[in-house]
């Protein structure tokens, strides 16, 4: 949570599930860079890691409410979203027919980014589903991002309405 990148954590538990969890790190890379623990040591003992973790779960707190304020604000009717108890992301599910990996093209013209859904089905793709990530972003960048996906999406949604609008019977 703190720092993704660094890749190094630690576990508390019994000793026969330590023992185990060390065997699949083992098996799965030998060990982590042993620079990277020390310093993170160093700064946890410090009494500078809480005081971070303090800020960064502020600074993600005023992120999250940024984002689903936006959603709610800025996203069409039909248009639905999670509510994350963790992480950095919120997954959103566009009204039906709108495909999210059809829509990103045009999002990122417009400077918007996020990941369709399909990039991380298993068995089930949800052609409507994307991820969005507030990891980074200052609240007026969610808001303004949200903003124009918003527009995109009801542009969509007008145009396919259009397009299912039903042709004069003929006799």
């Amino acid at each position: 949570m703190s720092f993704p990148g660094l890749r190094v954590g630690w576990a508390v538990g019994p000793k026969p599930l330590l023992d185990r969890l060390r065997s699949a790190k083992e098996a799965a890379d030998l060990h982590t860079d042993q620079l990277s623990q020390a310093v993170l040591l160093e700064f946890a003992e410090s009494g500078r890691l809480e005081r971070h973790l303090a800020r960064v779960l502020r600074a993600n707190s005023e992120r999250l409410a940024a984002t689903l304020e936006a959603c709610r604000e800025f996203l069409p009717a039909g248009t639905r979203w999670t509510r994350p108890e963790g992480g950095m992301n919120v997954w959103v599910r566009l009204p039906e027919p709108l495909d999210a990996g059809e829509l990103l093209a045009r999002a990122q013209r417009e400077g918007v980014a996020y990941l369709p859904g399909r990039y991380f089905a298993v068995s089930r793709l949800d052609p409507g589903a994307l991820r969005l990530s507030f990891a980074g972003l200052v609240p007026e960048q969610i808001r303004t991002g949200l903003a124009i996906l918003g527009r995109i999406i009801r542009v969509e949604l007008e145009g396919a309405a259009r397009s299912f609008e039903p042709s004069p019977a003929m006799v």
